[in-house]
């Protein structure tokens, strides 16, 4: 994938994910309980409480549908489907996961990346012969956000926010792990990687584990989780894809497409965005 193209599916993915999720808020509007700055600014204060929304939701509204479409212009198959977890789960896998998650969290030593995940899977090789007959979609919180497949492998990908909260690492790492759980309990045969995501680094050019809470841990850096191009570049096949994707929102800023489309939102829905005094 070249640079051109690379630009143009930045582009169109960000428009397309931007003006989409506008258009279902704007409506979602109409039934919200009533400011009372809708009588001073009904249009701004509509817009600020849209963007807020787009701020604190970015990982399902931006940067998922672009990693799907950078994804699939660089040969991956994306999964659209949840990954199912075993109705019932067999109580030695459920113990020997939680050991692993405990041990790592203690940081003892006994387990790092790699071992908790050739562990799980050799567990799981038991079902081979006597395979989990019911599965069920995973528990909420669990589930995954971007499911790509190439050349046999299936990869797991959650976008998180850049400035994880105090205790956050240790979710994300059960994440990883019951990801790793679900699959082989239903594929012992198959292969999978899985990743946490953070799709920018906030620190300007510092190191994002240095600067993040007690270094990320237990996540391990570039094994369980990746910053930026670790991600971005491994879905384009290019190099320094992040800086495409800002000089992307760049190019949109300045030519004005977003704008544009937004405004077709707003003029579309005017009455919701800024209804005449009697409406109110």
């Amino acid at each position: 994938m070249d640079e051109i193209i690379l630009k143009s599916i930045i582009k169109k993915a960000t428009i397309k994910s931007v003006v989409n999720y506008f258009d279902k808020n704007i409506k979602e509007e109409k039934v919200r309980k009533f400011q009372i700055l809708d009588l001073l600014m009904p249009k701004e204060r509509k817009i600020r409480s849209i963007v807020g929304g787009l701020e604190t939701a970015m990982g399902k509204t931006l940067w998922e549908p672009l990693a799907k479409e950078i994804a699939s212009g660089n040969g991956f198959d994306v999964i659209n489907k949840d990954l199912q977890s075993p109705t019932n789960m067999p109580s030695v896998l459920a113990n020997t996961l939680q050991t692993i998650i405990a041990t790592r969290v203690a940081n003892t030593g006994m387990y790092d990346a790699r071992s908790s995940h050739d562990t799980i899977k050799h567990f799981c090789q038991q079902f081979i012969v006597t395979p989990i007959s019911n599965f069920e979609n995973a528990p909420r919180g669990f589930g995954v956000d971007i499911w790509l497949k190439k050349d046999g492998i299936n990869y797991f990908f959650d976008t998180k926010t850049v400035q994880p909260n105090v205790g956050n690492y240790n979710k994300f790492l059960s994440q990883i792990l019951n990801w790793y759980a679900y699959f082989y309990s239903q594929n012992p045969l198959g292969n999978a990687e899985a990743r946490i995501v953070f799709p920018y680094n906030p620190h300007n050019g510092e190191d994002f584990w240095k600067k993040t809470m007690g270094a990320g841990k237990p996540l391990e850096r570039g094994k369980e989780g990746w910053v930026e191009n670790e991600f971005w570049d491994f879905l384009s096949g290019y190099t320094n894809t992040f800086q495409l994707i800002k000089e992307s929102f760049n190019d949109i800023y300045i030519e004005g497409s977003l704008e544009n489309q937004l405004d077709i939102v707003f003029d579309r829905n005017k009455e919701i965005i800024a209804p005449i005094p009697d409406q109110i």
